[in-house]
C-alpha cells in the first residue's frame, strides 16, 4: 500500500465552500462504493492555516495511486464528476488533467 499526499492553495473566502462540500460528498450514496472502486483504502481532506493562505492536503492510501488518480480523472460517475467539477471551480484546479509535473514525493515515513 501507498499513501498520497497533496497539497493545493485554497483562494480566499473558498475554506467554508469546501468544507461544506466535503460534507455533502460524503453523504452522498455511492461514496464509499466509489471510493473503493478506485482502490482507496483510505482518503482524508485537512486545511492547514498558513500566512500566505489556508492549504487543502488530501491524503489517499492506495495500492497503486497514480492508477487511482487516472481513473478519477477520467470517471464519468456521478461523484467523481460531481468532487472535478468542484475542485475546479472553488480551487482552480482541473482533476480530469494529469497533474503539472510528477506526483509528490515521500522524503520521510515512520514506521
Amino acid at each position: 500500500m501507498s499513501v498520497l499526499a497533496m497539497a493545493i492553495p485554497v483562494p480566499p473566502g473558498k475554506t467554508t465552500a469546501l468544507e461544506q462540500h466535503i460534507a455533502e460528498a460524503v453523504e452522498h450514496e455511492e461514496f464509499e462504493e466509489t471510493l473503493k472502486g478506485f482502490g482507496i483504502m483510505h482518503e482524508s481532506w485537512h486545511v492547514q492555516e498558513t500566512p500566505q493562505g489556508d492549504l487543502l492536503i488530501l491524503v489517499f492510501q492506495s495500492d497503486d495511486p497514480e492508477s487511482m488518480l487516472q481513473e478519477f480523472a477520467q470517471s464519468e460517475k456521478p461523484l467523481p464528476v460531481l468532487q472535478k467539477q468542484f475542485i475546479k471551480e472553488a480551487l482552480g484546479v482541473d482533476l480530469s488533467q494529469p497533474p503539472p509535473g510528477p506526483l509528490p514525493r515521500t522524503i520521510f515515513e515512520w514506521p
